[in-house]
């Protein structure tokens, strides 16, 4: 990996793809939770998205990190600062 990809957190667009990498292993334990992805990585699954978004924002701030429940169509997209503005 190089220096610059070491500073800065993994964008949206791989977390997403890491995510879908991993999508049926997901399904198999985690379906219907909500996990967390930073840096494409899982990093913790939640009962409900409020508590997966307040942790996210406690460990990485504004991200970006992908919130997605597991087994569920993907929906809108918006970006984690709209979601989350109630949330802190």
């Amino acid at each position: 990996m190089d220096q610059q990809k070491q500073s800065q957190p993994a964008t949206l667009e791989e977390n997403i793809r890491a995510y879908e990498a991993r999508q049926e292993e997901l399904e198999k334990y985690y379906k219907g939770k909500y996990v967390v992805f930073y840096n494409c990585e899982k990093i913790d699954s939640f009962d409900n998205f409020d508590t997966a978004a307040r942790e996210a924002i406690r460990k990485f701030g504004r991200g970006p990190y992908l919130i997605r429940q597991v087994g569920q169509k993907e929906g809108m997209r918006l970006p984690s600062s709209v979601i989350l503005s109630h949330a802190s």
